[in-house]
């Protein structure tokens, strides 16, 4: 039987792509990785002469590379050189988006970077893209530390929130593949979780399931007070809790 997951219903509620794009930024780097025949989806990685780790973003839903042009210096504030990825059919990479193929690619666009990389990596994923930060980690080489801000952990939450009914349609092999919690056991990286108090479109509920779920034994949980799902990198307890713990999973 077909995976739910699989199918175009689903996947038609999931994804928004969006083929905005940008030039490339002074000193930015952009390249596109193979993760299938005739597919390649765009990376783009902002200069930080000074940072402690690289940061591989995995964005959310509606969001596209260019979309973190103008927030790369904040990162570089930070720490962090930014890396971005877009998925399939969105700015410019190729193909059309799938949950199955966002997940696979990933793995092929973090051992890229790991490849090239002179700095400790370190996996983020905000909304959609947590998905595929839970599924780096449980992968070997684990990474540095993996970010979670408004992240998805409820799997049949997420197929509600898509207006498609749940339960008995999940079948072991779907909660082996797309199960973030169960992902998010099996992982020893540490770890740091940050959802919006005020979030209304993924619960804060599901950034402390992460939380308490994940099997890292370095593991922080700090909700952003007063910001909701696309504001929450206003508020400076963000960008706060950013610096600290980078400079702590770097030794710094």
């Amino acid at each position: 039987m077909i995976s739910l997951f699989d199918t175009p219903e689903f996947n038609a509620r999931l994804f928004f792509p969006r083929t905005a794009a940008s030039p490339t930024p002074p000193g930015a780097r952009d390249e596109l990785v193979d993760v299938a025949p005739g597919v390649r989806v765009h990376v783009r990685t902002h200069p930080a002469p000074a940072a402690r780790a690289l940061v591989l973003l995995f964005h959310g839903n509606g969001e596209v590379v260019a979309d973190y042009d103008a927030a790369a210096a904040a990162y570089e504030e930070v720490g962090a050189r930014l890396a971005v990825m877009d998925y399939r059919g969105y700015g410019q990479s190729g193909g059309a988006p799938t949950l199955r193929s966002c997940l696979e690619d990933a793995v092929l666009v973090a051992a890229a970077a790991r490849a090239t990389a002179d700095l400790p990596v370190v996996i983020m994923g905000r909304s959609l893209g947590s998905a595929c930060a839970a599924e780096l980690s449980r992968r070997a080489p684990a990474p540095a530390g993996v970010i979670l801000e408004s992240a998805i952990a409820d799997l049949h939450g997420l197929v509600r929130r898509r207006g498609l009914a749940a339960g008995a349609a999940l079948s072991p092999a779907d909660l082996e593949t797309f199960e973030p919690l169960r992902k998010l056991r099996a992982g020893t990286a540490p770890l740091l979780v940050m959802p919006g108090a005020n979030d209304t479109l993924i619960p804060p509920a599901e950034g402390i399931a992460a939380h308490d779920a994940a099997g890292a034994a370095d593991k922080q949980l700090v909700i952003i007070p007063g910001r909701g799902h696309n504001d929450i990198s206003f508020h400076p307890l963000y960008w706060d809790t950013l610096r600290a713990w980078l400079t702590h999973v770097t030794g710094g």
